[in-house]
């Protein structure tokens, strides 16, 4: 058998797997969010009645290329038996699965319908609607008597994916009547009852909230392989939440500013106008004062806390904030989070009531016991944008520091005074704007701040402006890169820049279940491939794979959950045959989804997350991790919003930046940010067009991708589907070489999302002249269409020698090119 892997011989537990499902735990324990308790939880019993679609059925994580092929994900029922709670409703169980069997089965029917296995556009559909559990069985008073306890758990489920947004419908963002009919029944019935919402974003959640007997909500989002665990141990008080809601929630959908636009809503995906402007998610419902369902940033906890200011202190442009933590109940231990919000002042442009500027969180607190956090924050982060001659701007005025534990509970603890208008940056206008008729905040109410406050005055002369240069860019200078460039051709540069396929394709070192691969030609020149491989859940790879006498490798388990649809006939093609052939094996970790690692507000744990993943990338061979996603939560509805962090960009810049920088301790390893930029909706995601303004385009949309280079140091980009403002993100040079590279001074790779150039898509020509240097995941069409543009004019071969060196380089850096040709 002649094959180059590092897959292993053995499929035994490992001490790294075991040291990773810890990390998993912990990520899965702090990213819970209890949304209400009334003394009902921790459970004073293990007697437990466990009802709903989540139950044995719990959803780890979300559709599509987010998905992770991990050993075994632990359930909501496995976890309490595990932990030691006594299931008495497994009658009920156990006729739920024959339920989900015969509506699954009628799902993959219908599904291979749609199915044309010859066109790749027929297969990349199939992600397009994702199967919804059934409510079950109705619960019924001999069910209740049977269980013999008056603790109850009822486990709602919700999936989405990748392809496909949501659906304004019960079944969906809607309780379906057989759902409200069942929690009703459970709430009037037992004594303490627990709804468990498994969901990658927000339901509605109206008709929960008037019900009445429901005694304790605990949003577990999608927690990944260890979330069946962490539930029980929150359940039994074992742990004590302490996840933040990353995002508000709303007390009816309509309430979301232009929510009836949204994706399909209006008919129209063709072009999505973002005409909130900066308004999105908290920065609209405090503006503009309309009180949510939830917070972002709430979370309770089984113990209260106080936050005090330990004072406001300014040193240049930096704040420092420092908050008292306590822990003022007399039972449990647990985790606060300290959240800083910062007030600009009003003044030629309008701005959000308050924005995000720093947080942290305690350790672990027992009663009595207190903590003192210091949160700092550069204040020309609190600009704003000015599109007229595009510059950032601190306008003259007061700066309000706030301090609290949520968006809507904080108090002024500082003001900095700028006694001017400071310009922060003179930048380039990128993607022009449309001329949209966006929201304004309606003028503030007058604020009396208390005159004890500390006033600090921001000494504006010693804030010089950043002028950027503009400058195109040149090919990378090393001495290597020159050597092994100099020996191609046009075509041979063209094979470096388009990827080797995704499925089939010869590849020199062979990672099983890699979405990509560079090219494996040029060996001989003493340049590697390098593999590619999906997240941003964990890494998404084959976890047994077989191998034939002839070296062929094939995967025991389907890659994908969508292609479970597929006939039978083809699925045998598909997979290698275990008792026959040599096994492969690659256990990875799947990981909560990004939403739930975000709701943890904890960027340490953000690290060893990201330096788990390296450790499984360094094992198997990866070299670039396509994640963390850091799309903004602009709607519910998105349905990828599982796989992006927040609705707000500092937080999901400061939790990718994390990750990033965990992923990337060693050199060689590489993260890929996607999906650059505003790609915010599923529907018709290859031709949509966002369409919004500069300001919100640079303030919401790029503030994260910035976060991610600047502070993380992220060496990977991945180009979105959809057109910003009319042009193909991917053929973006205001995007891939202004705004990336001159002014954040990214210097690595950026690549376009899978079959993101296909014919009729963004022009793989113009992708190498925007500064979008690799093509995946490849193809002959898409070299074709880029030797055809140089011999056109369209680009120039110097712009395919530009972006050659820059991949180059990257596999010359890699660990798969140090362990295998040095």
């Amino acid at each position: 058998m002649n094959l180059l892997t590092k897959a292993s011989r053995s499929g035994e537990v490992t001490q790294r797997e075991r040291d990773n499902l810890q990390i998993a735990y912990e990520a899965a324990c702090e990213g819970i969010v209890l949304l209400k308790n009334d003394g009902a939880l921790p459970f004073k019993t293990k007697k437990v009645a466990l009802y709903g679609p989540g139950a044995a059925m719990t959803i780890k994580g979300g559709t599509g290329s987010g998905e992770v092929n991990e050993r075994h994900s632990v359930t909501v029922l496995e976890g309490l038996q595990d932990r030691g709670f006594e299931i008495t409703t497994t009658p009920w169980i156990d006729g739920y699965e024959r339920f989900y069997a015969e509506a699954e089965k009628a799902y993959k029917i219908e599904k291979r319908k749609r199915i044309n296995l010859l066109k790749m556009d027929s297969i990349m559909n199939m992600l397009f609607d994702n199967f919804r559990y059934p409510a079950g069985p109705m619960v019924t008073e001999a069910d209740v008597e049977q269980s013999g306890t008056d603790a109850c758990i009822y486990v709602l489920s919700r999936q989405a994916g990748e392809g496909c947004d949501r659906r304004l419908e019960k079944g969906d963002y809607y309780l379906t009547e057989e759902e409200e009919t069942q929690i009703r029944f459970c709430a009037e019935h037992y004594a303490s009852f627990v709804l468990v919402i498994n969901c990658g974003s927000a339901v509605d959640m109206s008709v929960i909230d008037s019900i009445p007997g429901i005694n304790a909500v605990l949003y577990i989002c999608q927690l990944g392989t260890e979330g069946g665990h962490a539930v029980a141990d929150v359940i039994s008080g074992e742990v004590s939440p302490s996840g933040k809601l990353s995002d508000t929630w709303a007390k009816k959908y309509e309430e979301i500013p232009f929510a009836m636009d949204y994706s399909f809503l209006n008919g129209n995906l063709k072009d999505e106008y973002y005409k909130e402007g900066i308004y999105v998610g908290y920065r609209y419902f405090d503006s503009f004062r309309i009180e949510p369902a939830y917070p972002f940033g709430f979370g309770l906890c089984y113990t209260d806390f106080t936050i005090r200011s330990g004072g406001v202190s300014l040193k240049g442009t930096k704040v420092t904030v420092r908050a008292d933590v306590q822990n003022i109940g007399d039972t449990y231990s647990g985790r606060e989070v300290a959240q800083v919000y910062v007030t600009a002042p009003e003044g030629q442009i309008h701005k959000p009531w308050q924005s995000l500027a720093a947080f942290a969180k305690t350790d672990i607190l027992a009663p009595g016991q207190r903590q003192q956090l210091e949160m700092t924050f550069d204040i020309r982060t609190m600009c704003s944008y000015r599109e007229y001659d595009s510059c950032f701007v601190l306008e003259q005025g007061e700066y309000i520091v706030r301090l609290g534990n949520s968006s809507r509970n904080t108090a002024a603890v500082g003001v900095i005074y700028a006694e001017r208008d400071i310009i922060v940056s003179r930048n380039q206008s990128i993607c022009a704007g449309f001329d949209l008729e966006e929201l304004k905040a309606p003028k503030r109410k007058d604020e009396k701040l208390d005159p004890g406050l500390p006033y600090l005055l921001l000494n504006c002369d010693s804030i010089p402006t950043i002028e950027f240069t503009y400058d195109e860019p040149a090919e990378d200078p090393d001495p290597r890169v020159q050597k092994i460039l100099s020996s191609l051709s046009l075509n041979e540069m063209v094979d470096v820049l388009v990827g080797n396929g995704m499925f089939g394709g010869e590849t020199r070192f062979n990672l099983p279940g890699s979405v990509g691969n560079t090219t494996s030609k040029f060996w001989d020149r003493g340049l590697a491939n390098v593999a590619l491989c999906d997240g941003p859940a964990g890494l998404r790879i084959q976890k047994r794979s077989t191998v034939d006498e002839k070296g062929r490798v094939k995967p025991v388990e389907l890659a994908l959950s969508i292609f479970n649809s597929f006939p039978e006939f083809i699925k045998k093609f598909m997979v290698g045959d275990p008792e026959k052939d040599t096994v492969l094996y690659q256990y990875t970790t799947a990981f909560p989804v990004a939403t739930a690692l975000a709701q943890t507000w904890n960027q340490d744990l953000m690290y060893r997350v990201g330096d788990a993943i390296y450790r499984e990338m360094k094992e198997y061979g990866c070299t670039y991790w396509l994640a963390p996603a850091v799309n903004i939560h602009r709607n519910p509805l998105c349905g990828r919003n599982f796989e992006y962090f927040s609705e707000d960009p500092v937080l999901t810049g400061k939790m990718a930046a994390a990750i990033t920088r965990g992923v990337q301790q060693e050199e060689g390893f590489y993260v890929t940010v996607k999906h650059f930029a505003a790609n915010n909706q599923e529907e018709e995601r290859n031709r949509v067009s966002s369409n919004l303004s500069e300001r919100a385009l640079r303030e919401i949309y790029l503030r994260p991708f910035e976060l991610a280079v600047r502070d993380g140091g992220a060496k990977g980009i991945m180009t979105s589907y959809n057109k910003v403002n009319g042009i193909y993100a991917s053929n973006s040079y205001d995007l891939c070489t202004k705004a990336l590279r001159n002014e954040w001074g990214f210097e690595g790779v950026v690549m376009t999302d899978w079959f993101s150039t296909n014919k009729g898509l963004a022009s793989n020509a113009l992708c190498i002249k925007a500064g979008n240097d690799l093509i995946m995941p490849g193809g002959g069409y898409f070299k074709k269409e880029i030797l055809q543009g140089v011999k056109s004019g369209l680009i120039e071969e110097k712009d395919v020698r530009i972006s050659c060196s820059r991949v180059i380089r990257a596999i010359l850096d890699s660990a798969t090119q140090r362990e295998y040709i040095g």
